[in-house]
């Protein structure tokens, strides 16, 4: 389409070229981003045309540039598409094209693993590997600070903070005498180094409640069933901070978060779920000692999977080449030699980097995974979200890990005894506020997950997770996983990359 010199004003102030096939969409809001994508449904003109075609027909209600109310009216035209089309009849795959980047401030670090547990969304957390966390840096719930155990909640936090800051030069020190710098090592890149190695043994030391800062970014379809969770939740912290998170998405997307309410079907179901768990399975008593690091650091099981995976997987592969019903594909792979079979996975694997996704074929082969892991490795292996996660409570009932660089720096005593006035402070709060107990919890503190992976996101995961940069403690915990698959699946494992490395 040849455009006057008008429609090039105009279009080169919302899309980045006017003569490619490709372009970006910009400076125009996410409602009525939504909307014009969902033109293309219906409409044969491209994306730029019926912008402009919406803009200069004011279908949209467009004012001039000048004006202080350029999409105010826009606005209001996209509000009566969304309020007809999203929420009257349900559409709201629309709603996806519509994008925020929100900055979540202050909260405890429990909250974030709350917020994270929606799949479809980009998570950027602050780190507690690079970053050194402050004093009186933790969150207050409003439950425990109106109850009789306020004061003891305040002095087991400082405890763990006054150990954590008054500590960190120390282990500075003691890395720096453990780990001494090499000739030819960059000084800057060796302190940074250095500072990572120290924070990640005294971050088993933060608590949950410990305070930090959280970039997301969702889809307004996925923003509005995160602040349904969050609103639906126990915990004041996640219902507050989800009511803040839905007051600002409503400024640029007023229409669509309307639809973002507490669920009865969410708070009621796990609720009645809770009762009947206790009631019916109960509790059992603490796993282990008191000083809780003498039981196991990490435990993974292998709890279900498909003994049949190994055929299924070839079939699978071979599938999408044929015009062969699954189940005949399969039929004929059951009669192949093991010789045939592994060409087959050879071809597959062979040509594979680290820079590359195996294809989407072992998607179709699942493993369900128990793992008992502390709070601060579950942090890390729960980004992991193109799979299923069930994770437990955070409690003190299975024990603690004390990272061995803490005892050889001299602060493993102080530090078991900390583990022990957390978990006294835990007992007595679990049994009125199970789930606000949760925040004087340590990160060095363990607790159970269920995971139920497909073997393409289970590749990725021990591929990445046990390589040598990472933190000892989930590397141990992608080792193990790696180590199950092989005792299942050897003729699998072995195509997997994977560093069982110290």
């Amino acid at each position: 389409m040849n455009y006057s010199k008008e429609d090039v004003e105009i279009l080169s102030r919302h899309v980045s070229n006017l003569d490619k096939n490709v372009y970006v969409v910009y400076n125009v809001p996410p409602e009525v981003v939504s909307v014009l994508f969902a033109y293309v449904s219906r409409s044969p003109a491209s994306f730029r045309d019926n912008l402009l075609k919406l803009i200069k027909s004011d279908e949209l209600g467009f004012a001039s540039e000048k004006s202080a109310s350029y999409f105010s009216e826009a606005q209001k035209k996209a509000a009566e598409f969304h309020k007809k089309w999203v929420v009257g009849f349900g559409h709201f795959s629309v709603a996806e094209h519509a994008v925020l980047n929100i900055a979540i401030e202050r909260v405890s670090i429990l909250f974030t693993k709350l917020i994270e547990d929606n799949r479809l969304a980009s998570y950027t957390e602050k780190s507690t590997r690079y970053q050194i966390f402050d004093r009186n840096s933790y969150y207050k719930p409003k439950r425990i600070m109106n109850s009789k155990f306020a004061n003891d909640y305040e002095q087991t936090m400082n405890s763990l903070f006054d150990f954590y800051t008054e500590n960190f030069d120390a282990m500075l020190e003691f890395m720096r005498e453990k780990y001494p710098k090499h000739e030819q090592m960059n000084e800057r890149f060796y302190e940074s180094l250095t500072k990572s190695r120290a924070c990640d043994v005294m971050r088993y030391t933060l608590p949950a409640a410990t305070l930090t800062n959280l970039g997301a970014t969702f889809n307004a379809r996925s923003l509005v069933h995160a602040i349904e969770k969050l609103l639906s939740y126990p915990l004041e912290e996640a219902r507050t901070v989800g009511m803040q998170i839905k007051e600002e998405a409503s400024k640029f997307l007023p229409t669509l978060m309307k639809a973002a309410e507490k669920s009865s079907y969410i708070e009621e179901t796990e609720k009645a779920l809770r009762e009947l768990a206790l009631r019916e399975i109960g509790e059992s008593k603490e796993e282990n000692s008191e000083e809780g690091c003498e039981g196991k650091e990490f435990e993974v099981r292998v709890v279900s999977y498909d003994k049949d995976a190994e055929n299924k997987l070839v079939a699978a592969m071979l599938y999408k080449h044929l015009h062969e019903p699954f189940e005949k594909v399969l039929e004929k792979v059951r009669e192949l030699s093991e010789e045939k079979k592994q060409k087959i996975f050879e071809e597959f694997f062979k040509r594979i980097t680290n820079r590359d996704a195996p294809l989407r074929e072992l998607e179709h082969i699942y493993y369900t995974f128990e793992i008992l892991v502390d709070y601060g490795a579950y942090r890390d292996l729960q980004r992991h979200r193109m799979c299923t996660q069930t994770a437990q409570l955070l409690s003190t009932k299975h024990g603690f890990s004390m990272p061995k660089e803490m005892k050889e720096a001299g602060l493993g005593d102080e530090f078991k005894e900390l583990m022990k006035e957390a978990k006294e402070l835990y007992g007595k709060l679990a049994e009125e506020m199970p789930y606000e107990a949760q925040y004087c919890v340590p990160l060095a503190y363990k607790k159970r997950v269920l995971y139920t992976w497909n073997l393409r996101e289970l590749y990725h995961v021990i591929r990445l997770r046990t390589g040598k940069a990472g933190h000892k403690s989930y590397r141990k915990v992608a080792q193990q996983c790696y180590l199950e698959l092989k005792r299942v699946h050897p003729f699998i494992a072995k195509y997997f990359s994977v560093d069982l490395s110290e």
